[in-house]
């Protein structure tokens, strides 16, 4: 098996459907742009109160791993 390298970005996704929902985003939006998405991690979740008291928008940053070819 031959050594691999990974090049990692940073992404935001939001959405008003939940974390995952925001991740999907955040994933499908950087498929459309590039290939070899191989592996993420999270690096953090946010929301945006509104004024009851409830969630309006989730953000999740994520970092995704691209395989160098």
């Amino acid at each position: 098996m031959a050594d691999t390298t990974f090049k990692m970005e940073k992404l935001v996704g939001e959405s008003a459907d939940g974390i995952e929902a925001a991740v999907l985003v955040a994933l499908g939006t950087s498929a459309e742009k590039v290939h070899g998405q191989t592996w993420m991690s999270i690096d953090d979740i946010r929301a945006n109160i509104n004024d009851q008291g409830g969630v309006d928008r989730w953000q999740v940053t994520v970092e995704v791993a691209f395989k160098v070819d």
